[in-house]
């Protein structure tokens, strides 16, 4: 959400999550991811994407890769999301795959919502832009797959290139706690669309619930440096020795 957002916001996705229809209920969803502790990301996997899309890669030697990683705690789930999205890319025959460019979509002056698709290619003519939904445990619900699909709807899928290209939305949440990863591919036509009003009224709410955390957490931070015992006197007041 621009250069005061949360950390942990990185994606249009990670913001939507975080919408609910109140302030105070969204205000509480950034209390809970500021204290949320995960351990990992999914950027490796983001870096096998293409190769796997392009078939230059093996979901095998992909998932090599990861287990390969520094990080013993990002192991395991970039190789099971590898595994998955591996069934999905295998034998699609692409012949390139690109980043899709950074864009924000603003909600107030220095505020602004990430927005960045996977990437995109060309399926039989036809330019297809991919999200891949990496969360295991996960996804988005009906209004936050609207509210997501509205603000791609109004940032990617516009002008002469992107305004007829299809959406895939690759979901690769367990069906449940125990199971290993599924795979849902929606489109476009799968999703709702708001009108501007509604999304307006969305962002708003989202808006004021983040204005709210951040005033808060300042005004904690500036309690506890109120609050920090004050540092203790010198016995003696240590002078440097003049040369004499």
């Amino acid at each position: 959400m621009g250069a005061s957002g949360l950390r942990n916001t990185p994606s249009l996705q990670h913001v939507a999550t975080l919408m609910r229809p109140t302030v105070e209920a969204t205000k509480l969803e950034f209390e809970l991811l500021e204290r949320a502790v995960i351990g990992f990301n999914y950027l490796p996997f983001d870096r096998l994407a293409k190769p796997l899309m392009e078939g230059t890669f093996t979901p095998e030697q992909a998932v090599a890769q990861c287990e390969a990683l520094k990080n013993e705690k990002a192991r395991k789930p970039n190789g099971e999301l590898v595994i998955a999205f591996g069934a999905y890319a295998t034998g699609k025959n692409v012949l390139w795959f690109k980043p899709h460019p950074k864009d924000f979509f603003p909600i107030a002056p220095g505020v602004a919502i990430p927005v960045n698709p996977h990437g995109y290619w060309v399926d039989e003519g036809k330019l297809k832009v991919l999200w891949t939904q990496k969360w295991k445990g996960r996804t988005l619900d009906p209004l936050q797959k609207a509210i997501f699909h509205t603000v791609l709807d109004r940032r990617v899928f516009v002008g002469d290139d992107f305004g007829a290209a299809e959406l895939e939305w690759v979901d690769l949440k367990a069906p449940s706690a125990r199971s290993e990863r599924g795979i849902q591919v929606l489109h476009r036509e799968h999703f709702e669309i708001l009108t501007d009003a509604e999304l307006k009224q969305h962002t708003d709410i989202l808006l004021e619930a983040f204005v709210q955390f951040s005033q808060e957490k300042a005004a904690r931070r500036a309690r506890a440096r109120e609050e920090r015992p004050a540092e203790p006197m010198p016995l003696f007041d240590l002078q440097p020795e003049e040369t004499p």
